[in-house]
C-alpha cells in the first residue's frame, strides 16, 4: 500500500493510458487486423498508438480540474470504458449513439437480463477495480489550474500538446493512405478517423455521448421553438397501422430528366421500370442544396421561412408520425445529424457508425450498405407500425465515387477531380450513379415485397451538367430548373393494395404520374400521412396537397 502511494501521477496517466486505450482494445485490434484489406500491420499500430495517445491525452486533460475532481471525472471514465468493454469484447457490438441512448433512455431497465445483468455488474467491477484504486489510493499531487506552478502548467501543456499530436498526426497520415488507395480503386471509403473513434473505447462511446447530449438539447429546443402539428391538429390512424411499415428514401442530386424510366434516351433505370407498384411522379424540389431543401420537403407548406436559411418554423412529419405512436430509425450515407435529430428517430447510425460495423469493415462507402441496416431494423420491429428513413449518397459528385465498376455501363466515366473531364464523360458517370440507384432501390423494394408496405423516394435537389454550370446549390430564385427537377416515385407492396382504401389512393398517384401532374417537395407532408392512410377533422392534413386524396364520389358538387 505505501509504494501505492508513492506512484506519480505521470505513473498513474501512463498506466491508465495502457490499459484503457491497449489492453481493453486488444480483441478489437486483432479483430480489426484481420479486417482491413492493405498496411494491416501498420494501420494496427498507428491505432494503437492513437488510441493510447487519447487516454493519456485526457488524463492530462481532466488533471487540470484538481485532483478530486479529476479521480471523479477519471473514474467514470475508467468505469464506463469497462462496461462498454463488456458489450465489445463479449458481444461483438459496436458502441455508438443507439446504443448509449438505448441505455440512457428511461424504459432501459427492460433490457434483457443477459446484457445488464450480474455478468455485466461483475465484469464492469473487476475489470475497473485496479485503475480506479490506483487512482484513488496513490499519493497524487494534483492541483487546480489557479493552484499550479508555472513551471508545472508548462510540463502539462508539453505533454497535452504532445498527446494530442500522437492521437491526431498518425490518423491523419494513414487518412492520407487511405485516399491515394481510393484513387487507384475509384472508391470512396469512410473517413479513417471517423471509422477508428467510432471503433475503439473510450472514443466510441465519448464521441456517442457527445452526440446524445447534442441530439437532447437540439430536440428539447424543437419542443419549444417549432409548431408541432401533433399538438394542434388531431390525426386518425388507419386500421391497418399496426403491422405497416414505411420507408422513405431520401436521393441525392438526381435529376428524373436523366432516368430512362422518365423517358431520358438511355435505359438506366431497368428495375424500376418493371415495377408494377410504381408511381413515378414529376418531381420539383423545394431548394437546390440539401440543407436547405431538408427543412423545406418534409414539413408543411409554409413550415420552413422564404428566407434564404430557410429557417424552420415546424416540426416534420416523422416526428408528427414519432407523436403517434410510430417506432423509426434513420441510417445515413450523409452526416446531417441537425435534421435526423428532428425526425426524433429512436437510433440513427451515420456512415462512419455504420462503415465501422464489423460486416462493413473494409468495404467502401456505399448506398447498398443501407440495406442490411434497413434489414436488421425490420428484424428489430417485426410487428410493424414502423418508420424506416434512407438517406444515400445518390448521385452526389464526385458521380464514378458512388458506384461499383460492375455498375460502369456508360463510356468513358469522368473518374477525377479535375477540369479534364469533358460534359459526355461527366454525363455518363452521372448516369451510371443513376443505374445504381435503380439497383439500390430494387433491393430496397425487395425486402419489404410480403410486407404491409409503402416506400416513399425522393431527391433533394437535382443537378446541372453542361458546359456552362455545375452540380448544384444557385440560389433558387434564379436557379436552372435542372437543380429543380427531380423524380419522386412511390412504391407499395402486393398486401398493402390489397386494402381497398390503399388501392384506390394509389391509383390517384398512378393517374396524376401518367397526367405528368408536378408533384412539388411541399405536398410531400400531407401526401405521406395521407397515403398512408391518416385522416384529420380539424385540418391537419391539407387535402389539395395531398396526392393519394380520392374524392367521395357520392359528396355533392360544389
Amino acid at each position: 500500500m505505501q509504494k501505492l502511494r508513492l506512484l506519480s501521477q505521470q505513473s498513474i496517466f501512463l498506466f491508465i493510458a495502457l490499459y484503457l486505450g491497449i489492453l481493453l482494445n486488444l480483441p478489437i485490434f486483432f479483430r480489426r487486423y484481420s479486417q482491413l484489406h492493405y498496411d494491416n500491420a501498420l494501420s494496427i499500430a498507428v491505432e494503437m498508438l492513437a488510441a493510447f495517445a487519447l487516454v493519456y491525452f485526457l488524463c492530462v486533460l481532466l488533471s487540470f480540474t484538481g485532483k478530486t475532481v479529476f479521480r471523479v471525472l477519471m473514474s467514470v471514465v475508467v468505469i464506463s470504458s469497462a462496461a462498454a468493454s463488456y458489450y465489445m469484447i463479449l458481444f461483438n457490438v459496436d458502441i455508438g449513439y443507439g446504443i448509449l441512448a438505448a441505455a440512457l433512455a428511461s424504459d432501459s431497465i427492460d433490457l434483457s437480463k443477459e446484457s445488464i445483468g450480474t455478468h455485466f455488474i461483475a465484469w464492469t467491477v473487476l475489470v475497473s477495480l485496479i485503475p480506479v484504486l490506483l487512482l484513488w489510493l496513490s499519493k497524487m499531487p494534483g492541483a487546480s489550474l489557479k493552484q499550479t506552478t508555472p513551471k508545472t502548467l508548462a510540463v502539462k501543456v508539453v505533454l497535452l500538446i504532445v498527446s494530442g499530436l500522437l492521437c491526431y498526426l498518425p490518423l491523419q497520415m494513414m487518412g492520407k493512405v487511405q485516399d491515394r488507395h481510393d484513387v487507384v480503386n475509384n472508391r470512396m471509403m469512410a473517413s479513417y478517423g471517423g471509422v477508428v473513434a467510432g471503433t475503439y473505447s473510450p472514443s466510441n462511446w465519448l464521441s456517442a455521448l457527445g452526440l446524445y447530449v447534442y441530439s437532447s438539447y437540439s430536440q428539447a429546443e424543437d419542443t419549444k421553438n417549432l409548431f408541432d402539428p401533433a399538438k394542434h391538429f388531431t390525426y386518425t390512424e388507419p386500421a391497418d397501422a399496426k403491422d405497416m411499415y414505411v420507408v422513405f428514401v431520401i436521393g441525392e442530386s438526381a435529376r428524373r430528366d436523366h432516368m430512362g424510366l422518365y423517358g431520358y434516351e438511355r435505359d438506366n433505370t431497368p428495375h424500376l421500370d418493371k415495377e408494377k407498384n410504381l408511381a413515378a411522379l414529376e418531381g420539383y424540389s423545394c431548394d437546390t442544396a440539401t440543407k436547405l431543401s431538408l427543412r423545406c420537403m418534409f414539413v408543411r407548406e409554409g413550415g420552413a421561412s422564404e428566407a434564404p436559411q430557410r429557417t424552420l418554423k415546424e416540426a416534420n412529419v416523422f416526428s408528427v408520425l414519432k407523436s403517434k405512436g410510430w417506432s423509426s430509425e434513420l441510417y445515413s450515407m450523409q452526416s446531417e445529424a441537425w435534421f435526423y435529430n428532428k425526425t426524433r428517430a429512436d437510433d440513427y447510425s451515420l456512415r462512419e457508425n455504420i462503415a465501422s460495423e464489423k460486416r462493413n469493415a473494409g468495404k467502401p462507402v456505399d448506398d447498398m450498405l443501407l440495406v442490411d441496416e434497413m434489414k436488421d431494423s425490420m428484424a428489430n420491429h417485426p410487428n410493424g407500425k414502423h418508420l424506416i428513413i434512407l438517406h444515400t449518397k445518390g448521385s452526389h459528385y464526385l458521380y464514378s465515387d458512388r458506384y461499383p465498376r460492375s455498375f460502369a455501363k456508360y463510356q468513358p466515366e469522368c473518374m477525377g477531380i479535375d477540369d479534364s473531364c469533358s460534359t459526355a464523360e461527366m454525363i455518363n458517370a452521372y448516369d451510371n450513379s443513376l443505374l445504381y440507384t435503380d439497383y439500390f432501390l430494387s433491393k430496397v423494394f425487395d425486402q419489404l415485397r410480403n410486407k404491409n408496405a409503402i416506400v416513399f423516394y425522393a431527391s433533394d435537389h437535382g443537378e446541372s451538367i453542361s458546359k456552362s454550370m455545375h452540380f448544384h446549390g444557385t440560389p433558387r430564385d434564379h436557379a436552372p430548373i435542372e437543380q429543380r427537377t427531380v423524380p419522386i416515385m412511390v412504391w407499395a407492396s402486393d398486401k398493402f393494395l390489397a386494402n381497398d382504401q390503399n388501392k384506390a389512393s394509389f391509383e390517384q398517384l398512378q393517374k396524376m404520374a401518367a397526367e405528368k401532374k408536378p408533384a412539388f417537395h411541399e405536398k410531400l407532408y400531407d401526401t405521406i400521412l395521407g397515403c398512408i392512410g391518416y385522416t384529420s377533422p380539424d385540418g391537419g392534413i391539407v387535402q389539395q396537397h395531398n396526392w393519394c386524396h380520392v374524392s367521395d364520389p357520392a359528396a355533392p358538387a360544389k
